[in-house]
């Protein structure tokens, strides 16, 4: 029979090489068991790149990242079982039931030893039979929130399909107050659904598939900074109306960036309609900086029209349409007001220079033909001047006079 070594019975000086010479995955294992073996493994300061939560069914997949290569990979379970599993890529497997833990406090724990302060993705891929809002409410900040699959009514009836979106709803409710942003792959069955994500006050909103029209009262609602609708299509007059709300500051102040699909692509003129657009040429170079990062366009995706609205408050919008006919909108920040963002070129610095040359020589030209002419009137009126009279003596005079008109015209 062989007896347990008492680790953490040794000195604080002996006790941390030790642990400096576990493996990655024994660390781990080790942190898990007591509040007092997580203090001592976090004081080895392991960092993670980031942390990403996959719900599939009645699991919890969670994945830790260290500098872009997967270093832990667990599996805990929901069910009635509660096991759980702990590997890497080169590792054995650690397995072990304790119902008296969460898979959330496992979550919880490992993130605190590897100094994580929120989860890069949390991926719903099934809804489990299970109750698991005690699980999700224990998760800390979510950087993003996505929804990849809800079976389509092939599979199951509507009342079916409704159970489960009315589930995930619930899910989501719980996850979204501590979440900055949510894509959505799947297809909502009963739009009210999807208007409560439309709803919510998040960074970005993303819906990859969208079966349905998008209507004036979805835009209406919407409150997120970054709303992208793939294959989500809108009537050319309610985006025109929403514009026009946008310029009267009466719908959503925090949008700064708009994408979506036309399904009635008639005219521009419909769309620009009212908006007193300003067109923007298409070799203008601005750069589109939307939370920080530079919006790109997709792969053979280009711009075939680009306009500038104004709001009442002053604020600057660029609408842009791409020959994909997706419409792109664009608020610049109040900061800048778009001028700092023009990329400077030989055109833009150039065209200004010229530009208020050629208004300082128009307004001296209109300038010396109006003292000319109030010259020779004065001059005939008052001298009876006629054409014989010595030329060079007006002409000196009107040289004078020029230079003058110049000299006050550059002090102005």
């Amino acid at each position: 029979m062989t007896t347990a070594f008492p680790l953490l019975r040794l000195p604080y000086l002996v006790l941390m090489p030790v642990l400096e010479q576990m493996e990655f995955l024994d660390r781990i294992a080790l942190s898990i068991l007591s509040k007092r073996t997580r203090k001592y493994v976090k004081l080895l300061k392991m960092k993670s790149k980031n942390v990403k939560l996959k719900w599939n069914s009645n699991r919890i997949e969670m994945i830790v990242f260290c500098d872009f290569t997967i270093v832990l990979e667990a599996n805990m379970y929901i069910d009635e079982y509660q096991q759980s599993f702990f590997m890497n890529r080169y590792k054995p497997v650690y397995s072990w039931r304790d119902s008296s833990l969460l898979p959330a406090d496992y979550v919880l724990s490992i993130m605190d030893v590897v100094h994580c302060k929120s989860i890069d993705k949390f991926i719903i891929v099934r809804i489990s039979e299970h109750d698991c809002i005690p699980i999700v409410a224990k998760l800390p900040k979510i950087d993003q929130v996505v929804v990849e699959h809800i079976p389509s009514d092939s599979y199951y009836s509507y009342e079916a399909i409704f159970h489960k979106e009315k589930k995930l709803l619930k899910v989501l409710r719980t996850v979204f107050p501590v979440s900055s942003a949510v894509t959505i792959s799947s297809r909502f069955q009963n739009h009210n659904h999807l208007r409560e994500i439309l709803k919510g006050n998040f960074d970005a909103v993303i819906l990859n598939h969208f079966n349905k029209l998008i209507t004036l009262n979805d835009l209406w609602i919407t409150n997120a900074k970054i709303l992208e609708l793939y294959y989500g299509t809108i009537n050319v007059r309610d985006l025109n109306r929403y514009f026009k709300l946008w310029m009267k500051k009466i719908c959503n102040d925090r949008l700064e960036y708009l994408k979506m699909g036309i399904y009635d692509k008639k005219t521009v003129d419909l769309l620009l309609d009212g908006l007193n657009a300003v067109p923007v040429p298409i070799e203008t170079q601005r750069e589109f900086r939307v939370l920080g990062n530079v919006k790109q366009l997709c792969s053979h995706e280009r711009i075939i029209f680009e306009f500038d609205i104004t709001r009442v408050d002053g604020r600057t919008a660029t609408i842009r349409i791409s020959n994909y006919g997706n419409v792109i909108f664009y608020v610049w920040p109040e900061s800048t007001n778009l001028k700092p963002n023009l990329v400077p070129n030989q055109t833009s610095l150039i065209s200004p220079f010229s530009n208020s040359c050629i208004e300082h020589l128009e307004r001296l030209f209109l300038s010396f033909l109006l003292v000319c002419e109030s010259f020779f009137l004065f001059y005939s009126t008052n001298f009876n001047w006629n054409p014989d009279c010595d030329v060079l003596s007006i002409c000196l005079s009107l040289l004078i006079v020029f230079l003058v008109c110049c000299f006050l015209n550059l002090l102005l």
